[in-house]
């Protein structure tokens, strides 16, 4: 009996473990296959497919380093690089010596986190201390943070490890280009031998290649810099494109020299290489846009026979047919673009992309009730189609429910990924004012493609500009300028930029050098004003005057120039320049309140309370003109009779939210304070549109240190709705002091103090405040310098006395901290 159980128990674990040598084979053999399928998906330039070959591969073997490798690889040259960087780290996690894998990484992540690309660096030259690609990526690096002393020491031990490498004598080259733009914002002419040394540099890279498309599109771009060179930039240009050996590296350099011939107006040169961008990747739409367009401008053809020519090889494609509605469109033929788009719409391969594009053409042509019609058939016919909801969300950008825009197109982004979706999102964040989401969006478009768009970059560039953050500002133009030159609005951004990060000197070079070219943007004149009105007064002045001729109610120079005015006590002049520009047009609320200002520092009260209720009628989230009333008021001893004339209004019900919030600052200025808080917590209740009464309310609450974390959200939600309001970053400030936050208070009170002073309305508040955080964190010495700033702005501010006896306390601990640290050293 025991050797009949024995004998068969030999038998099944015989055959289990034949069982399992035919799995282990079997796993093995898919592996390989998918592998060689990925292949052959990528020689045929199928990229989807392959990454799902390769998936599958490394569903099989998850801790293969290769297959992760490949992977990033390819989503690296399909532009998708957040996950491309992804998988790149788990290749050298899974294999701690895959110096290619980290090399690849510090590539993508150099410009959002440039501390793990140099980590990244430094482990692969503790791996191998002479590795030139290492210090290729280096300078790379550095010129990604503007340091080309950096970068050229890193490029030229480059050069000197691998002096065979193509690669980094290429670098080299680019490194001296960096330097030449760097001359050149500086307002200096880069001297011929700068040039010289970046052209020796590509020709010696294209030398050792053997003939390679990059170092003679590198070359293309120093020639297009280099004044008297127009002719060299193009023959660089042309054999850059022919010298790229597979489809995807031709449009790559095709789009090089599409940028170029843009911006130098090369018409020939531009239509030659749109047709290399379509011949090369037939599926660019925006390159066969271009090209019709090219062809519609020099009569040499036309743009529906480009059109035929795309429809006849992309018969399929319904985005095809949207673009040629849109020429259609855009040359005057609407109706033939509509009867394109509805014939698509019952009867093409994806109707729901044509009935969008409908919706499109209806908003151009302002026809909201027609465009609110095709997104209603939609939702019916369509519900669940990504482009039912990019309908909607359009729909609802265009009509300002930035709110309901943004919902809707999250919901499309969740479903498919397009450049026109993640762009249509950012401004409806950018809309809300959540600029972080609104770069979140943008930033995920450049994602998608094989390139970043400049367009998306631009809107990035704005929407940056608009939150302040400066350095990213800078950032971005440097992506930018990888692409091709800067136009006049990007240079204008990046000289705003410059100033607002502590370099003046280069701002101003580089705003003057846009000024002496022909046809500057009005803006840039504006800029000037704002930045040097004080050092160069009569330059600042005519440049207003300019251009308020061209624009009479331009507010921002109308405002500059009322100020300047103002402040030399010329007030008949500040009013004479509102009432001419009222001639041109009803004022904007804003200049109501600037005209109310003016009349109410000539004492003429009534005609400041007429121009500042009528702002503020206007304009019910104006809280400005809320302050000047009241201070109007106070001015006339009118407080109570005010007071009393909006409590009778509020008492009958004819007295609107905004009125409340009006009567609410009122009752602040009487001193009532219960009274004010009662009644903005009816108008927040009511209205959730008035940021003033938010900032308000979360004032009074932090003050009386109550319901902190409510506070809060009521600061943050004014701050999202006016994010350079002052007095609602000031009250931001306070709310975090008041939590014991007081490093992103001092950060909330240093930005107050600068937008105030950017309005020419500086507050001893908002110093005083800052000194308090200060104190807070023990930096007593910086507390005191704020809490004089105060006192000299204004002595009899209602918080002077505790400001001087802050001033005092604090004088007196830094005194300590001195005499301690000179007896400790």
């Amino acid at each position: 009996m025991r050797s009949r159980i024995a004998g068969r128990l030999a038998v099944a674990l015989a055959a289990g473990a034949l069982l399992s040598l035919a799995a282990c084979s079997s796993a093995q053999d898919r592996f390989a296959r998918h592998l060689e399928s990925a292949q052959k998906f990528l020689d045929a330039g199928q990229t989807k497919e392959a990454l799902l070959e390769l998936r599958s591969a490394l569903q099989i073997d998850p801790k293969n380093a290769d297959v992760n490798f490949r992977i990033a690889e390819v989503l690296a040259n399909t532009g998708k690089y957040a996950d491309a960087a992804f998988f790149y780290h788990e290749t050298s996690r899974l294999d701690p010596k895959r110096i290619d894998a980290m090399l690849a990484e510090a590539k993508l992540v150099m410009f959002d986190d440039r501390a793990r690309a140099d980590q990244l660096i430094d482990k692969v030259l503790e791996l191998d201390p002479t590795n030139s690609t290492a210090y290729e990526r280096r300078s790379e690096i550095a010129l990604s943070a503007n340091d080309a002393d950096a970068g050229l020491k890193a490029a030229l031990t480059a050069v000197e490890l691998g002096p065979k490498d193509g690669l980094a004598q290429m670098q080299l080259g680019i490194v001296q280009q960096a330097r030449i733009r760097l001359a050149q914002l500086k307002g200096e002419k880069p001297s011929d031998d700068l040039y010289q040394a970046a052209e020796a540099a590509f020709r010696k890279s294209d030398e050792l290649y053997g003939g390679d498309s990059n170092p003679r599109i590198e070359l293309g771009r120093l020639y297009a810099a280099w004044p008297g060179h127009a002719e060299q930039a193009e023959a660089a240009f042309r054999s850059g494109v022919e010298a790229a050996k597979v489809p995807l590296a031709r449009g790559r350099a095709a789009g090089v020299v599409i940028s170029y011939a843009q911006t130098s107006g090369n018409q020939e040169l531009l239509r030659w290489a749109l047709e290399q961008m379509t011949a090369a990747v037939p599926r660019n739409l925006d390159a066969w846009e271009s090209l019709a367009e090219v062809a519609e401008q020099q009569k040499t053809g036309n743009g529906d026979a480009v059109y035929k020519r795309l429809l006849e090889q992309r018969a399929d494609d319904e985005e095809a047919h949207v673009r040629y509605a849109r020429f259609l469109d855009d040359h005057q033929r609407s109706a033939d673009g509509l009867a394109l788009l509805e014939a698509e719409g019952k009867s093409g391969s994806d109707p729901p992309v044509a009935l969008e594009a409908i919706v499109e053409l209806k908003i151009k042509a302002g026809d909201g009730k027609a465009a609110r019609a095709v997104v209603d058939d939609m939702q019916r016919r369509y519900p669940d189609h990504p482009r039912t909801w990019r309908a909607r969300g359009r729909l609802a950008l265009a009509q300002g429910r930035y709110d309901e825009a943004a919902e809707a197109l999250r919901h499309y982004v969740g479903l498919e990924q397009s450049h026109e979706g993640q762009r249509l999102l950012a401004l409806a964040e950018a809309g809300r004012r959540n600029y972080p989401a609104a770069v979140a969006a943008v930033d995920a478009g450049l994602q998608i493609g094989n390139t970043p768009t400049p367009e998306l970059l631009r809107l990035k560039l704005s929407i940056l500009d608009s939150a302040g953050d400066y350095q990213q500002v800078l950032a971005t133009t440097r992506r930018l300028q990888q692409g091709g030159p800067l136009t006049p609005t990007d240079r204008l951004l990046l000289a705003r930029a410059l100033y607002q990060t502590g370099r003046a000197p280069g701002g101003r070079d580089l705003l003057v050098q846009l000024l002496s070219e022909p046809n500057p943007p009005l803006l840039a004149y504006i800029e000037y004003a704002f930045r040097e009105g004080r050092t160069d007064p009569v330059k600042s002045r005519e440049y207003l005057e300019h251009v308020l001729a061209e624009s009479p109610r331009q507010q921002e120079a109308l405002r500059l120039l009322v100020t300047m005015d103002v402040e030399a006590g010329k007030s008949d002049e500040a009013l004479a320049q509102i009432d001419k520009a009222g001639e041109a047009g009803r004022l904007s609320p804003q200049i109501l309140l600037l005209k109310a200002q003016v009349l109410a520092s000539r004492k003429d009260y009534k005609g400041a309370e007429d121009a500042a209720r009528r702002a503020f009628a206007a304009a019910p989230t104006l809280t400005p003109a809320l302050d000047l009333l009241a201070s109007i008021y106070t001015a006339e001893n009118r407080l109570p009779e005010a007071v009393a004339s909006f409590q009778e209004a509020d008492k009958a019900g004819a007295l609107p939210p905004s009125g409340q919030e009006l009567l609410a600052r009122l009752q602040l200025a009487s001193g009532h304070r219960d009274e004010a808080r009662a009644l903005y917590e009816r108008v927040v209740t009511a209205r959730s549109d008035l940021p003033g009464a938010k900032n308000d309310l979360a004032f009074l609450l932090a003050e009386d240190g109550q319901q902190l974390d409510r506070a809060l959200s009521l600061a943050q939600e004014a701050q999202q709705a006016e994010p350079e309001n002052p007095e609602i970053v000031d009250t931001l400030g306070f709310v975090y002091h008041k939590k014991g936050l007081n490093q992103p208070a001092v950060e909330q009170f240093n930005y107050a103090i600068e937008l105030s002073e950017r309005a020419n309305a500086p507050r001893a508040d908002y110093p005083y405040h800052l000194g308090l955080a200060l104190r807070a964190l023990g930096k007593d010495a910086e507390a005191a310098t704020a809490f004089e700033r105060a006192l000299k702005l204004d002595a009899s501010f209602p918080h002077a006395a505790d400001a001087r006896r802050e001033l005092e306390a604090a004088k007196v601990e830094a005194a300590k901290k001195t005499s301690a640290a000179a007896q400790s050293g």
